[in-house]
């Protein structure tokens, strides 16, 4: 694909739930996305102050996310549902000032569930990594 599209083109969420920036490549078995970590979060007002880690959930959010758009290429007009996790583990802290790279691929579908194997990365260093399910249902 030579041109990439918007990532709000492509996403039902809006600010502050959107937990993608900007889509760095969509392949046939996956998708890859760039969350910047900013101080303006609003999650870095109470979590924590003066030691601002950003949440676990929001990362595989974000992922959850990368997911989505991959799926909203295979399916125009259908909402996707966040429907299951397994194995998160974090690896270590994202704080503000990190650009996140996520990457989803996927593994399986079944019965309109789509599995993925997903990797939160820091500097070329894995921060998350989880298997997602992700459903898509009419609007």
């Amino acid at each position: 694909m030579s041109q990439l599209p918007d990532v709000s083109a492509l996403l039902p969420q809006r600010p502050p739930m959107l937990m993608v920036d900007r889509v760095v490549d969509l392949r046939e078995d996956g998708c890859t996305t760039l969350k910047n970590i900013s101080w303006s979060e609003p999650c870095f007002q109470g979590h924590f102050p003066g030691a601002p880690i950003f949440p676990g959930v929001f990362i595989i959010e974000a992922l959850a996310q990368t997911c989505s758009i991959w799926l909203s290429q295979k399916s125009k007009g259908a909402l996707p549902i966040f429907a299951g996790i397994e194995s998160a583990r974090f690896r270590f802290k994202v704080a503000p000032g990190d650009q996140l790279t996520l990457d989803a691929q996927l593994i399986s579908e079944k019965k309109g569930f789509y599995t993925f194997r997903a990797k939160a990365e820091v500097s070329g260093q894995t921060a998350c990594d989880a298997v997602l399910t992700i459903c898509l249902r009419d609007p």
